[in-house]
């Protein structure tokens, strides 16, 4: 997409491009070391990064300095002044605004990965909406992090420089639990692993302020992630790979949106039990 001549708002056109700008992102670097480093993530030929390359220079999204690549700081001034006027004029409807009345509203999706994106967007617009307030979810796994691993790298990276702190219950214990557990943990994260809930396989949970958000995928979907988690010691790209085909093949899976201060104070209480937290912020 084109705001104007030259000026590419959307320049992730490929899995390649994208690497290329978070490489370039980190500063200044040579072609040999650049197409080193982006071959770890993303299996290219040296004449296909120089093709991504091109094309980012030719939409004045990168430039080159001699044997040096970086991003084109016209382009990021333009490219921040874009985000910041969109997040400006950026809502999210949520139900019943009037604090003092309940609502419910339900979004369907036509498959896991696209409600995932939706997610991380509707994730960001309540923590910038509530913004020292504190989240509780509960996840039968976590899957996202294995799925969209820039997107989710970002957003943990946001919940911990933002207030509030963020509470992640995880349903079934498994290594990949455990090892979720292990790496994301920190003071204002906090991840338990109990299987003691009796919450529907189906479902996950988020709740912030008055609000109970669910999230719900088909039963088939589920089992087959059951069984990957299940069986995964690490997620490789082959557990990456089939984990994507399972959520493309997920059926309108929905997220329904409540807002009712009584069932978001039950559930709080309840998934607050095993965290270390004070009444003050439930």
């Amino acid at each position: 997409m084109i705001v104007n001549k030259k000026f590419t708002i959307a320049p992730f056109a490929s899995p390649l491009q994208e690497e290329l700008l978070w490489i370039l992102n980190q500063g200044a670097i040579n072609g040999v070391d650049l197409l080193a480093k982006v071959s770890l993530k993303i299996p290219t030929t040296k004449q296909g990064l120089y093709k991504a390359l091109r094309n980012l220079s030719q939409n004045e999204i990168a430039i080159k300095k001699g044997l040096y690549y970086s991003l084109n700081k016209v382009w990021l001034s333009r490219f921040r002044d874009f985000i910041e006027e969109g997040e400006n004029n950026l809502g999210i409807s949520l139900p019943f605004h009037n604090t003092t009345l309940n609502g419910k509203k339900s979004i369907t999706f036509k498959d896991a990965e696209a409600l995932d994106i939706y997610w991380g967007h509707l994730y960001l617009t309540l923590k910038n909406k509530f913004k020292n307030s504190s989240f509780f979810f509960y996840n039968r796994h976590s899957w996202s992090i294995y799925e969209r691993p820039h997107s989710e790298t970002y957003l943990y990276k946001t919940s911990l420089k933002g207030g509030g702190k963020i509470m992640i219950t995880l349903g079934v214990n498994t290594l990949i639990a455990q090892k979720f557990k292990k790496d994301f943990s920190k003071e204002n994260i906090q991840i338990t692993i109990d299987e003691k809930f009796l919450i529907p396989k189906t479902d996950h949970i988020c709740i912030i302020e008055d609000y109970f958000i669910l999230t719900r995928y088909d039963k088939k979907t589920v089992a087959l992630i059951d069984s990957l988690f299940n069986k995964a010691i690490l997620f490789s790209e082959t557990e990456t790979r089939e984990l994507h085909r399972i959520l493309l093949n997920c059926k309108k899976p929905k997220i329904i949106i409540t807002k009712n201060i009584k069932k978001a104070n039950i559930w709080k209480r309840r998934l607050a039990k095993n965290f270390v937290i004070k009444k003050s912020e439930l």
